[in-house]
C-alpha cells in the first residue's frame, strides 16, 4: 500500500473540531489516506495531508511550517529533535513502459531516449536510484537520459502517460524492485490527537 501523494488535501468533515495536519512523501499517499479516514471515523478529528518529496516538506518544517506529524520516505532526513519511529519499507522498480526490470541494462538499450528520476536532491527514491546506477558503474552513461521529476510519484506518472521511455518509480513488493527505502514517522506536535494518530501508524513493510 504505497500512498500516493497529491499536492493537496483530503477533505475534512464540517463537524470536526480539530484538524491534524500531516506532511507525507509523494509515495505514500494512499495508504495516508487510508489512516486518515480510520482515524477521522474514530475521532472528532480531521486529517489534512500535504503530500511532496521528502526533502522539499523536511524544508519546510525546518522553516516552521506547521505540519503535527511527517511521514518521510528515506531516515536519513529525519535530523529532528522529535519522537520518530520506523514504518516499514517501500520498494524501488524500473518501468520500461508498461512492463517492469530488474536488469538495469535496458536502460543503455538504444531505443531509450528518456528516463524519469525524482529528483535526488530532495526524494529519496531518486537519491537510491542515483546510488545504484553509480554502484553497478551506469551513472555516467545514463546521466544523459535522465529526466528529472519533483518526487517518485511524477516519475511513476512521466512513464504511465508516454512522456519518457522508462522510469525509476515505487513499486508493490510482489513486483521486480531494485531497492528498498525506508519510511519514517516522526511526531512534531505534543498534542493528544496527534499522538494519536502517530501511534496508530502500525510498522510494517509498505506496499501497494
Amino acid at each position: 500500500m504505497l500512498f500516493f501523494v497529491s499536492l493537496c488535501l483530503c477533505g475534512f468533515p464540517a463537524f470536526s473540531s480539530e484538524t491534524l495536519t500531516v506532511a507525507v512523501a509523494s509515495s505514500l499517499y494512499p495508504q495516508a489516506m487510508q489512516y486518515s479516514k480510520q482515524f477521522e471515523a474514530k475521532h472528532d478529528v480531521a486529517v489534512r495531508l500535504v503530500s511532496g518529496s521528502t526533502g522539499r516538506l523536511y524544508n519546510q518544517i525546518k522553516q516552521g511550517a506547521p505540519f503535527d506529524i511527517f511521514i518521510a520516505a528515506g531516515s536519513q532526513k529525519i535530523d529532528l529533535d522529535k519522537p520518530h519511529k520506523a514504518m516499514g519499507y517501500g520498494y524501488l522498480g524500473v518501468q520500461l513502459g508498461n512492463r517492469f526490470t530488474t536488469d538495469l541494462q535496458e536502460l543503455l538499450q538504444p531505443n531509450m531516449h528518456k528516463i524519469a528520476i525524482a529528483n535526488p536532491q530532495i526524494a529519496p527514491f531518486g537519491a537510491a536510484a542515483k546510488r545504484l546506477l553509480q554502484k553497478r558503474g551506469m551513472w555516467k552513461a545514463v546521466q544523459p537520459k535522465l529526466v528529472y521529476a519533483q518526487n517518485a510519484m511524477q516519475a511513476s506518472m512521466m512513464v504511465n502517460q508516454g512522456l519518457v521511455d522508462a522510469a525509476f518509480v515505487p513499486v508493490a513488493e510482489s513486483q521486480s524492485h531494485v531497492a528498498t527505502i525506508p519510511y519514517v514517522a516522526a511526531l512534531l506536535t505534543s498534542n493528544k490527537n496527534s499522538r494519536e494518530l502517530y501511534e496508530s501508524l502500525e510498522v510494517k513493510n509498505v506496499s501497494k
